[in-house]
């Protein structure tokens, strides 16, 4: 089983423009609505790979009640807990004609203890040894550093794997835990570090040194320049492909879905990487908010190149 949380969800709303002018009326051309959230994105892909998956977080009011439907339409099964206030609305205003991409987003629901309580309860009730929990993204108002860390630890002591998916301070304390899995990219590590790096070679010789505190996986995000998958015994390097690129939202989402997914059908190391990276590829072909098809990560899978370091 695999579980993805997302702890500060939003209703995605997107607002088609012409030509937008300040003090005067402006008409809108189109809206898009869209569940978002980086575990809600990771189950999306999954879906699209044919894995169940639950999604969990937060969510209240009319835009929370929107994200369960839109979400559950899609066939992914849910655990979300009810939070007393609304859950965040980010809009983003697009000019077509101007080219001009203006985001608004809301700071989120104020969550309180009693709802932190109910969610690291109910967010176990399922999960078994060997299951999945895939933590990714922000936190909202109300919920401390440190809440990856003492999940991350609850699941250590049920035996479930967990992957980490978050910069910042979310990070330097959720990997204080030591998760199965990080994906961090260049920008989150040279921040943790607190260093820029020269070279490629002195990234990869400080992500090894995560795995001092019983990190067993890191996919390190390169962006254009694709990834390198390293573990105690061995380094990869993931080739990037030449793509038109449409959207970089989501790829990485879809990259920790390839992860799990690999991981929850004990797919042989190399097949792990191939679909990781394909699933990401995929996506970065479709327009929005929009994850990676079947069909193009099953064709860009033969196209994958992967190395030894």
């Amino acid at each position: 089983m695999i579980k993805t949380l997302t702890l500060n969800p939003a209703l995605d709303k997107t607002i088609i423009v012409e030509s937008f002018r300040l003090d005067q009326l402006n008409r809108i051309k189109k809206v898009h609505k869209d569940a978002g959230g980086k575990g809600i994105n990771v189950s999306k892909m999954l879906m699209q790979l044919g894995q169940q998956s639950t999604a969990a977080g937060f969510l209240g009011g009319a835009a929370g009640d929107y994200i369960k439907s839109e979400v559950e339409k899609l066939g992914i099964k849910t655990n979300f807990f009810e939070t007393a206030e609304e859950t965040r609305t980010n809009t983003k205003m697009v000019d077509s004609i101007s080219n001009t991409f203006t985001d608004l987003n809301e700071s989120g629901a104020q969550i309180t203890e009693s709802n932190i309580e109910e969610l690291t309860e109910g967010l176990f009730a399922d999960l078994k040894r060997d299951d999945i929990l895939v933590l990714a993204g922000s936190i909202p108002a109300g919920v401390e550093n440190d809440i990856y860390f003492k999940l991350i630890k609850a699941a250590k002591q049920r035996g479930v794997k967990t992957i980490l998916d978050a910069d910042g301070p979310l990070f330097r304390e959720g990997i204080k835990a030591a998760p199965t899995l990080i994906k961090p990219n260049e920008l989150e590590l040279g921040l943790h570090f607190k260093e820029k790096f020269k070279d490629l070679k002195t990234m990869i010789r400080k992500a090894e040194s995560l795995l001092e505190t019983g990190i067993e996986m890191i996919m390190l995000s390169l962006g254009k320049e694709g990834a390198v998958f390293i573990t105690a015994a061995d380094k990869y390097k993931i080739e990037p492909l030449k793509l038109n690129v449409k959207s970089t939202v989501g790829a990485g989402d879809a990259m920790v879905a390839g992860l799990a997914y690999g991981m929850e059908n004990n797919l042989g190391l190399e097949e792990i990487l191939k679909t990781a990276a394909a699933c990401s590829s995929a996506t970065l072909l479709r327009d929005g908010t929009k994850m990676g098809s079947r069909e193009d990560v099953e064709r860009l899978k033969k196209e994958i190149q992967i190395s030894k370091l």
